[in-house]
This record gives C-alpha cells, structure tokens and sequence, in this order.
C-alpha cells in the first residue's frame, strides 16, 4: 500500500532524475517477486477451470473465454481511470474511512516513482477479490460458463501486468510492444496522467476520448506504423529499457520530457 494520498495533491509528477543508487535490475526483480505467488495461484485456477470446461462443453468455453478476455480489456481501463486515478477522501463513516485508507493511497507512489519494484506489479491483495468472483460464479452457474469468464478476467489479469511490468524495465522489438510502451510512457509524463488509461491496448482510450494525439505520441498519425530509431524530443523518453531476454542495471540520468525541461525524463 502506499503512502501518497490522491484526495489532497492527485497523482504526483514523476520524482526524476532516479536518485544515486537505484538499480533497475534490482528493482525489476523485487516487481517480478511480488508478483510471482498471484501469477502461479491464477494461473493454475484458470488452467485448471479452462481444461476441465474445454474437455466437456468447448463451445460454451470458447464463447465464456472470448467475452471474459473483452470485459477485461474494458475493466482494466475502467479501473486504472476512476479506482486508481481516482480520488477518495476521508470522512465520517467506519465505510468511507474504509474505502478512503484502501483506496486513496492506491497508484500515487508509482507515478511518483515509476522505477520502484514495489508499485508496478498487483500483490497478494488481488487474491480475497479472485476468490470471491470465482466463489461466486461456480454458485451462480454450471463451471464451464461463469467460472470460464472468472478464470479467463483473472488469466488477462496475469497478462495485463506482465505487459506493465515489461513497458517499465524491458524492450522488447514488436510493433506492439513498441506501441505500448510509448502509449505508457506518455501517461507517465508530466502531461500523460489523464489520458493513455489502457495498459495492454489504446482501445477504451480511442472510445472514451482519452487517447493520446498524434502529435503527442510523436508519429505522424495515430495508428504507429513504425516507431523511429531515435526519439523527436517531443516524445516520451522512458527510463532505459533492456533488450528481449537481458535486464536493466543501472539507473537513468535524464532526457527531455514533453513539457517538462531538459534533462528532466517524462516518465
């Protein structure tokens, strides 16, 4: 849980330059600890509800997996824009007392701090709700149908922050990955943190008004083509990124940041 209040200051500017110190590497490996136990527990739920829902009923399974995956797509972006940008302040009440210390403190320490292992990825905390929608489903309908949405949002879950976690301290040399991190890294940017809300696709974004201009991004048009070998120094510099199967290890001096001043990173 973090220690940044939404409801007096919103989400923070990013604290950079990284200070003296700070390793990327050691920091990717404290994200990727944190969310090892929650990738093996949903991942084996969902394995486990998919196969058994495949063997017996495919087409209900095909179907329940398909519209579980989209839902998801709308979740993620609905959660990151309203839950974790959104602000909750205290007040009487043991409920919005309640709501205010689990969520107000929630996402303000990573845009502050978007290197630190500690913020990028979910924790054990996501289990109780996965538990609870799984419970739920299996009582309110045969496995191969409500169970099969639960596991496939869960699974898309998993997905969702290995991709998140990968756009912080990875590179990796994919039209899509390429787009996503830029989609990403504009949100982190002093001007980003009201738009580019999607983590695995700009799809809401572009739906809901909130996706990034072409102008933003640094492209020539919205849809990317091609990403140019070496920034404009109006786009989105994020911290170094590591190539495909390597890690980073050293910190970031910084580079011009949209709107901000030189040597001051965007992200």
């Amino acid at each position: 849980m973090g220690v940044i209040l939404k409801s007096v200051g919103g989400i923070p500017d990013p604290a950079f330059p990284i200070p003296p110190g700070v390793v990327l590497a050691d920091q990717a490996r404290i994200a990727r600890r944190r969310f090892y136990p929650v990738t093996i527990l949903f991942t084996a739920c969902a394995v486990t509800v998919l196969g058994l829902a495949f063997a017996f009923h495919p087409g209900y399974a095909l179907a329940y997996l398909a519209l579980g995956v989209a839902t998801w797509t709308l979740l993620e972006y609905l959660v990151h824009r309203y839950v974790l940008h959104g602000r909750f302040p205290d007040g009487p009440g043991l409920l919005k007392h309640r709501v205010h210390t689990f969520f107000d403190t929630m996402h303000g320490d990573h845009h502050q701090r978007p290197w630190d292992g500690m913020y990028i990825n979910g924790y054990l905390d996501a289990i109780p709700f996965a538990v609870l929608f799984l419970v739920t489903s299996f009582l309110l309908s045969p496995y191969y149908r409500g169970p099969v949405f639960v596991a496939a949002l869960l699974q898309s879950y998993v997905v969702e922050e290995w991709v998140h976690y990968s756009v912080h301290f990875h590179h990796f040399n994919s039209r899509y990955f390429q787009y996503i991190r830029h989609h990403h890294w504009y949100h982190h940017s002093r001007r980003g943190p009201g738009q580019a809300f999607g983590l695995t696709s700009g799809l809401w974004d572009r739906i809901s008004g909130t996706r990034i201009r072409a102008t933003q991004f640094g492209f020539r048009t919205a849809r990317v083509a091609r990403l140019p070998r070496r920034a404009p120094t109006s786009a989105v510099t994020p911290i170094p990124q590591t190539r495909c199967g390597s890690r980073p290890t050293q910190s970031h001096v910084g580079s011009p940041a949209i709107g901000g001043r030189p040597g001051a990173p965007s992200s």
